[in-house]
């Protein structure tokens, strides 16, 4: 398994993997498959190339984890492992590679949003020591 940052013209390696995990749990997403699907290459490129994003290989592309910037602190989106991979530590390592860069470029805090009732991604996040925030979708974590 290889965790791979995605370089900006990569963003076909990005657009793949973001279409399956779309078609696959669209539900855990805060877009459509079907608006996303549309995007063409400048938008694909301009989103490959905005904050941070990172895959998992084996060989191909099995997992993604997504960074942005926000007032709050980086905001953490996009996880998601192929439904065959999950269970290996996948998840954990995109999310150790995301508080790793997080630290080396300055930020404080690392938010997300997860929903309440996705019991494994709340034990990932909180084993990785994250806390609850004061809205209960989202969890955060303080950088050291």
């Amino acid at each position: 398994m290889q965790i791979h940052q995605v370089a900006p013209d990569e963003w076909r390696l990005w657009r793949d993997i973001r279409l399956e995990a779309l078609s696959s749990d669209p539900e855990e997403f805060g877009s459509a498959l079907a608006a996303e699907q549309r995007y063409g290459e400048d938008e694909w490129r301009d989103r490959a190339a905005e904050g941070l994003k990172v895959v998992a290989l084996d060989p191909d592309p099995v997992a993604l984890v997504a960074a942005t910037g926000k007032p709050e602190g980086l905001y953490l989106y996009s996880m998601w492992v192929r439904a065959s991979h999950r269970g290996r530590g996948i998840g954990e390592s995109l999310v150790r590679t995301v508080l790793a860069w997080a630290a080396e470029q300055g930020w404080k805090v690392v938010v997300l949003r997860v929903w309440e009732d996705n019991l494994p991604a709340r034990r990932l996040y909180r084993r990785l020591g994250f806390r609850q925030a004061e809205d209960p979708e989202y969890m955060e974590f303080q950088v050291s």
